[in-house]
């Protein structure tokens, strides 16, 4: 009740003067690259990946920042190389119907879509409005294997039948944040760097898998550790002032 009555006196007062230290609001959009190291099941299917994505960030007078940000998953390292072993006859290789051998290759695939909240930290540098950002977030992530097939079409892996071998999987996904925003007043250099680090919680989405010849119905836990880099475009910023009696 005190501490009511105390700001109840005190807002008349705050709005008699201006605040020499005005903070801003800023919306600002970035481009960034993640270069993730897989763990938990990921690290059975996939090794190294990127990750190009797309992030809208707004921070609030406060110090508070909010983001929404969306990208796409990458990378040819894939350790399940055995997905054909139920149709690759004796000789442990697909062949035409025009005993034709195919190349088939294999890369990962996937994408993801989050909302986090967290907090700016603003270091004091002159010549940039530069600071610590951490941030905690929640969304949806995907992955596949994406099969190529090149110089021969075979009916074994039509568009249809390919999803029984592709291992699509998707699920819940929470991130963590740690990392430097730097925006110079000077010049065009804004960017931002950090660690990020996901955990997705997924399952098989196909039902079925035709290697196994068996249902698809295994929880997965799929974790991603990152080094992130992106480049800032900033949006639209305004400025408030608090008002105080001298």
């Amino acid at each position: 009740m005190k501490k009511i009555l105390l700001h109840s006196f005190l807002i008349p007062f705050l709005l008699m003067g201006q605040d020499t230290n005005t903070k801003d609001n800023l919306l600002i959009f970035s481009i960034n690259h993640t270069l993730q190291m897989p763990s938990g099941n990921m690290a059975d299917r996939f090794g190294y990946n990127s990750n190009i994505s797309g992030s809208l960030l707004y921070k609030t007078n406060n110090n508070f920042i909010f983001t929404l940000e969306t990208g796409f998953i990458f990378g040819s390292n894939v350790k399940e190389d055995d997905l054909f072993s139920s149709i690759d006859g004796n000789n442990g290789v697909l062949i035409s119907q025009n005993g034709e051998i195919p190349t088939i290759r294999l890369f990962e695939r996937g994408g993801n879509i989050d909302f986090s909240i967290g907090r700016y930290i603003k270091l004091p540098f002159k010549r940039s409005k530069s600071g610590l950002v951490y941030s905690i977030g929640i969304g949806y992530l995907y992955h596949k294997i994406f099969i190529e097939t090149l110089t021969v079409e075979l009916p074994q892996l039509n568009n249809d039948l390919l999803k029984g071998y592709d291992r699509l999987c998707g699920g819940l996904q929470t991130k963590q944040f740690f990392g430097y925003m730097h925006m110079s007043k000077k010049n065009l250099i804004r960017y931002i760097v950090g660690v990020e680090f996901v955990q997705a919680f997924t399952k098989d989405l196909r039902e079925y898998n035709y290697t196994t010849q068996s249902l698809a119905d295994e929880n997965r836990k799929d974790l991603l550790f990152g080094f992130k880099t992106g480049f800032v475009i900033p949006i639209k910023e305004r400025k408030t002032g608090r008002y105080y009696i001298n």
